[in-house]
């Protein structure tokens, strides 16, 4: 989707792929230019413009199939360990629902974090921890890779978005204006939604006169 947009736009675009945190240190320090897929929020603002939303996700609970446990309310979260990746959105959101919990007198979820998003997952599938939260397309995407076949849905939290993010110190706002134009037009062409669905992911919807 990005190289469509950087050739409609005549820009030259290279892409690396980098763990997380180094690709977010990469834009800040300008040895890279943007990273996607990304999360909105407040932090990133800061030194990131945004695309339209690009993909619609959510986050989930995930949970070992031996284990009779599921998100459904907060109190259903009571006492519980939850593995999350971190720094991320993911975090801020469970550091949420704990300070949501602690507030309304609930025994509050123990959060352990990680900075690698499959050992998360395989602290839940060797039974020490009760629940993985995150990205439901990622953590489905990685129990296919590990082959975690023990590792199942234990509720949905919510819908989220994601975007391409270009860094301020780099871009105009005209040339990153240019730019969510071409992906907008990608979008009304249809190109955006067939990429995404080979890989079973949905399309934000940009019908939304908002974005043009």
């Amino acid at each position: 989707m990005i190289a469509e947009a950087c050739k409609a736009e005549q820009l030259e675009c290279h892409f690396e792929i980098l763990p997380w945190r180094r690709a977010q240190q990469a834009v800040k320090r300008g040895t890279a230019d943007g990273l996607f897929l990304v999360g909105k929020n407040r932090d990133r603002a800061k030194w990131l413009y945004f695309s339209p939303p690009i993909l619609e996700t959510g986050y989930g609970f995930f949970s070992h199939s031996s284990l009779n446990v599921n998100y459904t309310r907060l109190e259903s979260l009571t006492g519980l360990c939850v593995a999350v990746n971190s720094p991320s959105n993911m975090q801020n959101r469970l550091n949420d629902i704990r300070e949501e919990m602690v507030s309304s007198n609930i025994e509050p979820i123990k959060i352990i974090t990680t900075t690698n998003f499959p050992t998360a997952i395989k602290m839940v599938n060797g039974a020490r921890c009760d629940l993985v939260f995150g990205n439901v397309d990622v953590v489905k995407a990685i129990i296919k890779e590990l082959q975690l076949a023990s590792i199942r849905p234990a509720g949905f939290y919510k819908h989220v978005f994601y975007y391409v993010g270009l860094s301020k110190s780099r871009f105009s706002k005209d040339l990153v204006g240019r730019f969510n134009q071409q992906l907008i037009q990608l979008y009304r062409q249809g190109k955006i939604q067939t990429i995404l669905r080979r890989y079973d992911l949905t399309p934000a919807d940009l019908t939304d006169t908002d974005w043009d």
